[in-house]
């Protein structure tokens, strides 16, 4: 039989397998959009989970082996009806929170180039319509760091932060 160490302890290949499957660290890839109306308003989700009343940009997981730009595509339109065209890539964020252990989000600047917009209430209790980038500082924004980077990027759509990548508060 074959053994591996871990640490000060020597397992069977068999058992070493098992536990690397159980302290295997899983990182949660997300896409999230900043959509624009022809007001200067930022498309949101409204979300309301265990209580906790919130706001945010629109998106979610991306599946295995799907490509960012599609998961992109594929969020608005599931949560929207809204078709849109990915325009650039504009901020990275990694987080660690207590819900998963490792998340990255990938934010995109997306235009719309269709669809017929309808708000979709699903499990989580969310909808989704248009605000301005001032009513955002009036409630709880995830992330709440972002609104003064809208509010550049609303002024000028084709504004080049210069370092993308926002670091995380936790």
């Amino acid at each position: 039989m074959a053994f591996a160490r871990y640490g000060n302890s020597i397992y069977s290949k068999r058992s070493f397998y098992d536990l690397m499957k159980m302290v295997k660290q899983d990182i949660v890839v997300l896409t999230r959009t900043v959509v624009f109306d022809e007001n200067g308003r930022v498309l949101v989700q409204h979300g309301l989970t265990s209580g906790n009343d919130f706001y945010r940009l629109p998106g979610g997981h991306v599946r295995f082996r799907e490509k960012l730009e599609d998961c992109v595509i594929r969020e608005v339109k599931e949560e929207t009806g809204l078709d849109v065209e990915v325009n650039r890539l504009l901020w990275v964020r990694d987080f660690l929170d207590q819900f998963s252990d490792h998340s990255i989000e990938l934010f995109f600047l997306a235009t719309v180039t269709g669809g017929e917009f309808k708000s979709a209430l699903d499990v989580e209790s969310s909808d989704f319509f248009f605000m301005t980038v001032e009513e955002l500082e009036e409630v709880v924004f995830y992330p709440k760091a972002f609104i003064p980077k809208l509010k550049s990027l609303r002024a000028d759509r084709n504004l080049v932060m210069e370092n993308p990548y926002v670091r995380s508060a936790n």
